[in-house]
């Protein structure tokens, strides 16, 4: 899985599975697999069984909470996400998940908000000044947006989807 050779770990996890069916890794790497192969649905089963057994394996609740997001469940996504952040509420993984969850539902204030909170606290996160970005664009902030396209290529001149958005 480390590796990404996703096939072979695949088929791997599943026989061992088969013999241990209640090893939560063991669960999560197979869901892991699965998300990375494109097959949202299957990890999404896998992880839902991965936390009946073990409701407190944080690690596999995030990527449930990633799958849902990925899926467009933002709604699902963001109760899982608030379990999390009961949990560790300064988490900044978490917390970026939150911010995407919220502007995927429309409450775009509270996503612009908590992307500048983050912002405050990892102020050269390309991804996360490009998705506030976004956020402040899609909330009618358009000079705000601006600003936080500019902040995102500054940081990762490379990337051009801050220059793409920037253009549009």
């Amino acid at each position: 899985l480390v590796e990404g050779k996703l096939a072979i770990a695949e088929r791997l996890l599943r026989a061992y599975l088969h013999e241990n069916p209640t090893d939560v890794a063991a669960i999560r790497m197979l869901a892991e697999a699965g998300a990375r192969l494109g097959r949202f649905e299957d990890s999404e089963k896998l992880l839902v069984r991965c936390l009946e057994l073990a409701p407190s394996f944080l690690a596999a609740r995030h990527n449930y909470a990633l799958v849902l997001h990925r899926q467009s469940k933002a709604t699902e996504a963001l109760t899982q996400i608030d379990m999390l952040l009961a949990a560790d509420p300064r988490n900044p993984s978490y917390r970026f998940l939150r911010a995407s969850a919220l502007t995927r539902v429309g409450e775009y204030e509270a996503a612009i908000a908590l992307y500048e909170d983050l912002l405050r606290e990892h102020p050269t996160n390309a991804r996360a000044w490009l998705s506030l970005g976004h956020a402040r664009k899609t909330a009618g902030h358009q000079q705000e947006s601006i600003d936080a396209y500019l902040r995102s290529a500054e940081h990762a001149p490379q990337f051009g989807e801050a220059y793409w958005s920037l253009a549009n």
